[in-house]
């Protein structure tokens, strides 16, 4: 079951409580992380217990490769130079992928608990159902229940010919590009999404929509699905509103330009780099 099913999802522990258990702690937004030898890892049970934190929101998250995985967050001080704190973004260039992913989930669960602290029927204050196999939170007065949510949503790479499709988004820092990506709407699939964003920021229509992968996306609780496409018809013309620039490149130009990540959205970059 662990080489097939490396995460494994529960409410409560898996596995007797071990000085190797990960936890992924936040403290204001950013994870605890420590380094060793140039690189970065996440905290065991047996580096926690040195350091005397208070720790609240703590969580179950399941186990990953034998050992139970935790989350929760915390305010102390930490003196030892050792640990740093960095947010998700920056984590995704400087830790192994399996690991960042696990702590995209640590980032959800706590932002699903702080963010249904009262119910959004009656005001009343919430607690956390005592279940071994559901993850929930009920209302104390009037028995509403609400489960950890993910909201969709696409990235696409869109080619024509040998060049891809990158667009610039007003709030990208350093003039950066990517490929195109929105989120779904209510009774919305998957490609008609594709069609929508791609038509509604760059004003081009595309063909031969493809499944290309997913990975959750923790800013804050998305699930970003996959995929590529080719160009159909249309001139570029960007709404200027969100998208202030878009063209085609060629692979040389995305080559200059790239800055790889765990991403999937360097994913699609590097499937164009690798194809054309």
């Amino acid at each position: 079951m662990e080489d097939y099913i490396v995460f494994q999802p529960s409410v409560k522990p898996l596995h007797k409580e071990d000085k190797e258990d990960y936890w992924f702690l936040f403290r204001d937004n950013k994870l605890m992380v420590y380094k060793e030898k140039g690189f970065f890892f996440i905290p065991r049970q047996k580096d926690i217990l040195k350091l005397n934190i208070s720790i609240y929101n703590i969580q179950c998250m399941g186990a990953y490769s034998g050992y139970n995985c935790h989350c929760g967050e915390f305010v102390d001080h930490i003196e030892d130079d050792n640990f740093y704190f960095m947010d998700l973004r920056t984590l995704s260039r400087s830790i192994e992928e399996n690991i960042y992913l696990l702590a995209s989930k640590a980032n959800l669960l706590l932002n699903w608990l702080k963010l249904n602290q009262y119910c959004g029927k009656c005001g009343s204050e919430m607690y956390i159902k005592d279940s071994k196999f559901e993850r929930a939170m009920i209302c104390s007065n009037c028995g509403n229940t609400t489960w950890p949510r993910t909201s969709p949503a696409i990235i696409v790479a869109v080619t024509r010919g040998d060049r891809l499709l990158l667009a610039r988004n007003k709030q990208f820092p350093n003039r950066r590009y990517s490929v195109i990506a929105g989120f779904v709407e209510y009774g919305e699939t998957f490609e008609e999404c594709v069609k929508r964003e791609v038509f509604e920021e760059v004003g081009i229509k595309v063909k031969n929509i493809k499944y290309f992968g997913s990975q959750p996306w923790p800013y804050p609780n998305s699930m970003m699905i996959g995929f590529t496409a080719e160009y159909l018809d249309g001139d570029i013309k960007v709404d200027g509103e969100e998208i202030v620039d878009a063209d085609w490149f060629s692979k040389d130009e995305v080559l200059e330009m790239f800055n790889k990540s765990i991403s999937i959205g360097s994913q699609l970059i590097e499937w164009f780099l690798n194809n054309y």
